[in-house]
């Protein structure tokens, strides 16, 4: 059941409707968001506490004081958010004049003194999902069951998608990933 009013899971989105979004973000900082959360499995929350000495040349550390489970994560860098963070960078260093240093927030707030925050954020996707004909349901969490759905539609190990989303067990996890139809049916044809 889609998100209606805050209640039900978030939608799930394909790596189309994802590129899609990217696509019409209204800023570069949203942009990149999206991406970190697109393509690490992160929690908006945890992405937000995000600083620029987080980021590695292989991979962004979560550390376990931002995280809900209170465990370091350490998810690999894929291309294409690679690019995407080096995007931003130049546009980071554009809006404040300047290289972003390890303690500078990845995602600035208002003034540049506190990062974003998850109310700003989350009113950038309303807007932008408004414009961008995308399903309804979407929310900031549908990001991370993005992922763990289209990684187990991919037939990614369980255990390798729990790395990247840190669910503490696989029945958690098991909660975030959408079942398709097709699969449903092919595993009925699979019986005979």
């Amino acid at each position: 059941m889609p998100k209606t009013c805050g209640s039900g899971q978030a939608t799930t989105l394909s790596p189309q409707q994802m590129d899609q979004l990217l696509d019409a973000a209204p800023a570069p900082d949203h942009r990149a968001l999206w991406a970190v959360m697109r393509w690490t499995g992160s929690r908006v929350s945890e992405t937000l506490a995000l600083r620029w000495g987080a980021i590695h040349e292989d991979r962004i550390v979560f550390a376990a004081k931002t995280t809900k489970t209170r465990t370091t994560r350490e998810p690999f860098i894929s291309p294409r958010l690679r690019q995407e963070l080096e995007m931003y960078r130049g546009e980071w260093a554009l809006r404040y004049g300047r290289r972003p240093g390890s303690h500078d927030w990845l995602f600035c707030g208002r003034w540049a003194t506190e990062s974003l925050t998850r109310q700003a954020a989350d009113k950038a996707l309303r807007t932008t999902l408004n414009g961008a004909g995308l399903p309804s349901g979407c929310s900031l969490h549908s990001f991370r069951r993005s992922l763990a759905t289209t990684m187990a539609n991919s037939g990614t190990n369980l255990r390798i998608i729990q790395r990247f989303t840190g669910h503490r067990s696989l029945q958690q996890l098991a909660a975030y990933i959408d079942v398709e139809t097709s699969h449903e049916r092919a595993a009925l044809a699979a019986l005979g």
